[in-house]
């Protein structure tokens, strides 16, 4: 059996070098796409076009492997979002030669003259099991896309917009390696991006704008300081409670869907955002004059993946498609009773449900319904005193104590 050689086509037929040459002039069947094939004058080889399903390719190369000598041209480096990284899941490593090369996305950041060991490499490239999520680039300072006919720039530009995020410059760059066509465009607008058509194939570059005097949004921590977020009469999750409920709310996953019930200022809310930037976090607030503060607060830490409901719990349910992994309930009130049973009722098997609260009655009522409910609730008791400066010395506040009450759905 002869082994397959893959070789990486780099840019252009000039990145390939004389031992990439001679392999191929030495095989018997070449498959790759039609744009490469048409680069080879070889009337002896079989050609064999790349096109619709890559399993009738293998199949082909399946037949012919016994008595032919194989290559496989892929586009920029095989292994990198290429052909080769498919071909390996059907033939064993030992039957495969890769023969790297220079991928499109390092050749991006040479012709920017960008370092790129700190980019975030994301591929839109044909059918995706699930679409990006363009909330997960917050705290990212140099973004490339690898794009597609439909995931274009445009699409990209259109998505940016959508997440509100405004301070990233965009880059485009049209037929890389093409010395005739090649064009690289920098766009300060979105909204031209946006609307621009782009020849194929391209890629796209975000590089973030650096502005002196604003917060850094990803610069951030679990129990940030209380001052950081706007909020009204003190009516905020404090640093040290909002740092012990996360952990009880368990986070694990980065797609988690929470419902945080009595959202006050959005503290707790923005935190767990943070944690989970591919899923999402849906801030249920009743009072109107908290709105203003929870949207601040959003905004400053560019927590996309956040939707405020200005309603009374449990109207606004309606607008959730899903079942929640993890529900926070801060603020309850006296119909704490009933926002219990139909979180415990919509919350998804093996949940987790936590309960504040500051008073004794509805500390009692949370636990006796999980109780009934074979959530198995746990208790943490925070009692919390910070050092306040005196003429010589230093004395301790206490805070209000808070009871903590969280359980898992059997």
């Amino acid at each position: 059996m002869n082994p397959i050689d893959i070789i990486g086509m780099g840019q252009s037929k000039k990145d390939l070098t004389q031992n990439h040459l001679d392999i191929i002039n030495r095989c018997d069947v070449l498959v790759a796409g039609r744009r490469y094939l048409e680069m080879f004058d070889l009337p002896a080889i079989q050609k064999i076009p790349v096109t619709g399903s890559i399993k009738k390719i293998v199949e082909t190369i399946k037949k012919k492997i016994n008595t032919n000598k194989i290559v496989v041209l892929a586009s920029g480096d095989p292994l990198f979002y290429g052909i080769g990284s498919t071909l390996i899941q059907y033939f064993h490593k030992e039957q495969i030669n890769i023969h790297s090369n220079i991928s499109s996305i390092s050749a991006a950041f040479v012709a920017i003259k960008e370092p790129w060991h700190d980019a975030k490499i994301i591929s839109l490239h044909g059918k995706q099991s699930k679409p990006f999520c363009f909330s997960t680039l917050a705290g990212e300072s140099k973004v490339a896309f690898l794009t597609d006919p439909q995931k274009n720039p445009q699409y990209i530009a259109a998505e940016l917009i959508k997440n509100s995020f405004f301070d990233f410059t965009f880059c485009v760059l049209e037929n890389l390696g093409d010395m005739k066509k090649e064009k690289i465009k920098w766009l300060d607008n979105l909204e031209e991006a946006a609307t621009q058509k782009f020849s194929q194939p391209n890629i796209v570059i975000l590089k973030k704008i650096k502005k002196e005097n604003i917060d850094v949004s990803h610069e951030t921590h679990i129990g940030m300081e209380d001052s950081l977020f706007k909020h009204s009469k003190g009516l905020i999750t404090k640093s040290e409670v909002r740092s012990i409920t996360l952990s009880k709310l368990k986070l694990i996953k980065k797609n988690h869907l929470l419902w945080d019930i009595g959202s006050g200022s959005g503290s707790l809310g923005i935190e767990a955002a943070l944690q989970i930037p591919e899923g999402r976090v849906y801030a249920i607030e009743k009072n109107q004059n908290r709105i203003s503060d929870i949207v601040y607060n959003i905004k400053k830490f560019h927590c996309a993946n956040i939707k405020v409901i200005n309603k009374e719990f449990p109207k606004g349910v309606g607008e959730i498609e899903e079942n929640p992994d993890r529900i926070f309930i801060g603020g309850g009130g006296k119909n704490l009773k009933k926002i219990i049973q139909i979180c415990c009722e919509k919350l998804v098997p093996s949940g987790v449900i936590v309960v504040n609260s500051v008073l004794l009655q509805n500390f009692h009522t949370a636990l006796r319904l999980l109780k009934e409910l074979n959530f198995d609730p746990q208790i943490v008791q925070i009692q919390i005193a910070r050092s306040r400066p005196m003429p010589f010395g230093d004395r301790l506040e206490a805070l209000n104590p808070v009871w903590i009450i969280s359980g898992t759905k059997p």
